[in-house]
């Protein structure tokens, strides 16, 4: 079951002055969407998109890292060589994932932020792992066509993330702060 709400309780105060300072200032209408409307506000900005930032953290270490990944509804896909980021989710699989719009002022603004669970799969987990490689389709990367690439390697790694909650911006469209919690309950 999916809920919308406005505000996240630690930060309704600041979100409202802020809010109210935006209507004010950009004077833009604010606009409340159904949840309905929300979900697949955030699936659209997440399909329109290429590039998120990742962030991780182990033993309070923040890393944070720009990738390229693929969407599925509000799952992300994410192909690695591995690293830091594959350690420190094994380790904790809290993770945060923003994206931002194009930016042409401020009136411009666009933004996610995803908070959710990441888990690593390895090519040996078979079938699982070629779903997840087919949904990420590699193989209609312009960029690495032109590198004359025509696979990547095959002991690549995918990190999974399933949404657990979500904060949608649009500036243009009057949508301020409006958050979609996923839930299994």
């Amino acid at each position: 079951m999916e809920r919308v709400e406005t505000n996240d309780g630690s930060e309704k105060e600041y979100d409202e002055k802020l809010e109210e300072d935006f209507v004010e200032n950009l004077k833009i209408e604010k606009k409340k969407l159904t949840r309905d409307e929300l979900k697949k506000k955030i699936v659209e900005f997440l399909a329109g998109n290429k590039i998120c930032t990742l962030a991780t953290c182990l033993n309070n270490i923040p890393r944070s890292t720009p990738l390229r990944y693929r969407s599925k509804d509000l799952t992300i896909y994410i192909l690695t060589e591995g690293g830091m980021k594959v350690k420190n989710i094994r380790e904790n699989p809290a993770v945060s994932v923003s994206l931002y719009g194009d930016y042409s002022g401020f009136q411009s603004v666009k933004g996610l932020q995803i908070w959710g669970k990441a888990e690593i799969i390895d090519p040996e987990e078979g079938d699982k792992y070629r779903k997840a490689r087919k949904l990420i389709n590699v193989e209609e990367r312009e960029d690495l066509k032109k590198l004359g690439i025509k696979d990547v390697r095959p002991d690549m790694k995918i990190i999974k993330i399933e949404t657990e909650r979500a904060r949608f911006l649009s500036f243009p469209e009057g949508i301020l702060n409006q958050i979609l919690t996923v839930s299994d309950k």
